[in-house]
């Protein structure tokens, strides 16, 4: 690996490590550069703000997460109905068994409302998602398990109701993290997606699952525990 390389892999694994311990808006590049001793010139020659930092954490996140993936879909003999069911959940930013970088998100992005990261993080999953879902929505129509008339177009039009979604529950918990009931109206919002979903692929009623509701109350109960600690409560 080059030196480049390492010193800018040095700057992210810093900075996300600050962003952790210390919260998103309380790190300064000055914390990043005191950290790792290294000048302003140093910094700037690889990232051109903290913003774009965190963009390329979010990306190496889902990279990561989605990896995977490929092994999942095709490694194991699975239904073309199991198969979308994964690559849906994968659209949900709690289940990624991650509660910490939840919470991060959550503040960044809905507490505080940065557009561009939120929006940077969304793009990065859907184009990571959607040729998988592609392959997966046509297997499934040779299965007979959906019916669609216009599998060409449906895939975005699914997988973007299934990105709003997840929008819809990060600023409901992030409105109330302390709020009990608040994952009562999150699990109302996922399934009225999920019947949504369900018309649109021409999938029986109750295939589809957007989440795992043995998991639900858990995931979000901890990036909700996380984010207070974030926001100092």
């Amino acid at each position: 690996m080059r030196k480049g390389d390492l010193k800018r892999g040095s700057i992210l694994e810093t900075a996300e490590r600050l962003f952790f311990e210390k919260g998103y808006d309380q790190t300064s590049v000055q914390d990043i550069l005191d950290a790792l001793s290294l000048s302003k010139g140093g910094f700037y020659h690889h990232f051109p703000s903290k913003e774009a930092i965190l963009a390329e954490i979010c990306e190496n996140r889902v990279t990561s997460v989605l990896g995977q993936l490929k092994w999942e879909l095709f490694g194991v003999k699975v239904s073309p109905m199991d198969k979308m069911n994964l690559l849906l959940r994968r659209v949900n930013l709690f289940e990624r068994d991650d509660a910490a970088f939840a919470a991060l998100m959550l503040k960044v992005c809905y507490v505080d409302g940065d557009v561009r990261i939120r929006e940077h993080m969304r793009s990065t999953v859907l184009a990571q998602l959607l040729p998988y879902a592609d392959d997966v929505l046509r297997e499934g129509l040779d299965s007979g398990d959906f019916f669609v008339r216009s599998p060409g177009q449906i895939v975005p039009i699914v997988f973007g109701m299934a990105s709003d979604a997840n929008d819809s529950a990060c600023w409901i918990l992030a409105a109330g993290p302390d709020n009990p009931e608040s994952v009562l109206e999150i699990a109302e919002r996922l399934n009225a997606c999920r019947d949504a979903v369900e018309t649109l692929l021409g999938a029986p009623f109750g295939s589809i699952m957007l989440f795992d509701p043995a998991r639900l109350v858990s995931d979000y109960r901890a990036a909700a525990a996380e984010l207070l600690k974030l926001e100092g409560k």
